[in-house]
């Protein structure tokens, strides 16, 4: 009979089992350094992010507000400018109403320098069109008159008187382009008269 003696390999099986088991181990170090720095990685980005996301989330919060406030004082602007123009408009109402209260006084001041005796006025009208007896418009082109037009109308004792006081008021600085629109001789208190229509301007 021939035996066979085995034990040799036997020993060379059990020698190479703590060479596996090292090296698996030596691989699994080696790879989870890499992995874990992956993992660390891959959870600092998260983090990162979600700060971002959460600075982010609040910057647009916080410029949802400022946004507002400029919204509220853009309308607070708009009221002031609105409220701004309707006072500039006053103003500027009543300052044409001061100036056309003092041109009356002026009109009246200036005719009484410039009337001569014998003359007298019954009326003074201020942008007011000419007007013959019995309401009809002296000329279609007079209806609508300048506004500075000024119509006198009164009694002279002669047409010498009348001429007297066109000239004077052609000679006024605050008066131009003199027209004698009407005269007519007439009765007035039992005395024969001159009655007289003269239309004027005033200087700016």
């Amino acid at each position: 009979m021939i035996k066979i003696n085995l034990l040799p390999k036997r020993e060379i099986k059990r020698a190479a089992s703590p060479i596996g088991e090292g090296v698996s181990k030596d691989i699994l170090l080696k790879l989870a350094l890499p992995v874990g720095v992956v993992v660390l990685l891959v959870l600092a980005v998260f983090a990162y992010m979600e700060i971002t996301k959460s600075s982010l989330k609040k910057e647009i919060e916080d410029q949802k507000k400022i946004l507002a406030q400029l919204q509220q004082k853009i309308e607070e602007v708009k009221k002031f400018e609105a409220l701004n123009k309707d006072i500039e408009t006053k103003t500027k109402l009543i300052e044409e109403l001061k100036k056309k209260q003092s041109v009356p006084v002026t009109i009246l001041s200036s005719i009484a320098k410039t009337l001569p005796e014998g003359v007298w006025l019954t009326e003074v009208n201020y942008g007011m069109p000419v007007k013959k007896e019995g309401g009809q418009t002296a000329d279609k082109e007079k209806e609508k008159m300048a506004e500075k037009t000024i119509v006198t109308k009164g009694f002279g004792f002669s047409n010498l008187n009348i001429v007297a006081f066109v000239e004077a008021l052609k000679k006024s600085p605050d008066f131009s382009d003199i027209n004698l629109v009407e005269t007519q001789q007439t009765i007035y208190d039992n005395v024969p008269v001159y009655k007289f229509i003269l239309e004027f301007k005033l200087k700016e």
